[in-house]
């Protein structure tokens, strides 16, 4: 591939779409850990891939990610080893703190795939709509870098040009890091263009809408002209001087309101498709009639005595009915830790009602009674849905 240098301009493109792009990855990554994540704006370099800076970074973990609709080209997301232990302890429940005896084995390698997929996919459906193409990608590869060394398989020579941008990573009370995302010259310069060909194009659209604006009205041909047909209701072109500014501005009081209830409308002949306005300010009556509706069949909707009976059948059904006091969200390791005397803190203050579900379905809340040793719900709210409509119809 030839070498080339971008442009500022190309640069600014650039860190305008990753920043798009790792904006809503943060969020997605904000979700998934429940907590604040920050990706603040990059800074863009061209260098050669086997000039990138490791300082700070190695070991790395190397995270693959390859475009395969709307762009081509290949992306490295290079991430601090002890960065991704913190999220993935905060990921697993674990203690926020480093292990010196940590090991990415085949499992948290696994869980780094899902957080990097959450990721790239949320980044990739904002560059979609930022850049109004379908965009797809391959699934993450994560690997384990002692070493960044581009002579790996990662689709980039060591001499090869390369554009880095590089983050800095924000995650409340656990990272205050950064990473770098590696893209080849071909798919920076395919994105840059791609938003550029955008803006001038939304440029020649405001520029044309504002000549639009600006344009002189059409000169009115001279009188004595043959005068051209028109909208009905307006006067054509080149119309004689003498039906110019009908009505006449500043008639007199007493001719306002002419003519009289009952008089008829006076008549003056159409001009060349134009219905002049009478003399008194009022134009000619429209002839209104009101819209003749078509007259549907009325159709019978009750059921017959054949389907009167199936319904009295199904009416003998048995249904489960289950009361819900309250619902949360655990992780897996959390729940593997359950045993006796384990206490589950609940999302429902004490005292609220609770949910009547029968068979997956929501149909009432109430407050819970008992009578004679056993527990009971006395129903203070019927929840309308489809479902309880769709019970006892005939």
């Amino acid at each position: 591939m030839a070498n080339f240098e971008i442009t500022d301009i190309q640069k600014d493109a650039i860190g305008e779409i990753m920043n798009v792009g790792m904006g809503s990855a943060a969020t997605a990554v904000s979700e998934l850990l429940d907590t604040k994540v920050l990706i603040t704006t990059p800074t863009i370099d061209v260098i050669k891939a086997g000039d990138i800076k490791r300082d700070g970074i190695e070991p790395a973990i190397c995270v693959k990610i390859v475009y395969t609709k709307g762009i081509t080209g290949t992306n490295l997301m290079l991430l601090k080893q002890n960065d991704v232990q913190m999220i993935l302890n905060q990921l697993m429940g674990q203690p926020l703190v480093l292990q010196p005896d940590f090991e990415f084995d085949e499992l948290n390698i696994s869980a780094v795939s899902e957080v990097m997929n959450q990721m790239m996919g949320s980044c990739s459906t904002a560059l979609s709509k930022f850049l109004n193409l379908n965009i797809d990608i391959s699934a993450p590869e994560p690997r384990v870098m002692d070493l960044i060394d581009f002579s790996q398989d990662t689709d980039f020579a060591v001499d090869e040009e390369i554009v880095t941008v590089t983050f800095r990573l924000t995650i409340e009370d656990i990272i205050d890091s950064e990473f770098v995302s590696v893209l080849k010259l071909s798919l920076a310069k395919e994105l840059s263009e791609r938003l550029m060909e955008m803006n001038a194009q939304e440029s020649e659209a405001e520029a044309a809408a504002k000549n639009a604006k600006s344009a002189p009205a059409p000169t009115p041909a001279p009188a004595g002209d043959a005068p051209q047909a028109a909208a009905p209701g307006m006067p054509p072109q080149g119309m004689p001087p003498q039906m110019q500014g009908y009505p006449p501005q500043g008639m007199p009081p007493q001719m306002q309101g002419y003519p009289p209830q009952g008089m008829p409308m006076p008549q003056m002949p159409p001009y060349a498709g134009y219905y002049p306005p009478s003399p008194y300010g009022g134009y000619p009556p429209i002839n209104i009639q009101n819209a003749q509706l078509h007259q549907f069949e009325q159709f019978d909707s009750g059921l017959s005595g054949d389907q009167k009976d199936n319904l009295k059948l199904l009416m003998g059904v048995p249904l489960q009915i289950s009361v819900e006091i309250g619902t949360t969200r655990k992780r897996v390791k959390e729940i593997l830790e359950f045993s006796q005397g384990t206490i589950i803190e609940l999302e429902r203050q004490a005292g609220a009602p609770v949910d009547v579900v029968v068979n997956g379905n929501l149909i009432a809340r109430g407050d819970v009674v008992v009578i004679d040793d056993n527990f009971a719900v006395r129903i203070t709210e019927i929840i309308k849905s489809k479902f309880m409509d769709s019970l006892g119809k005939e």
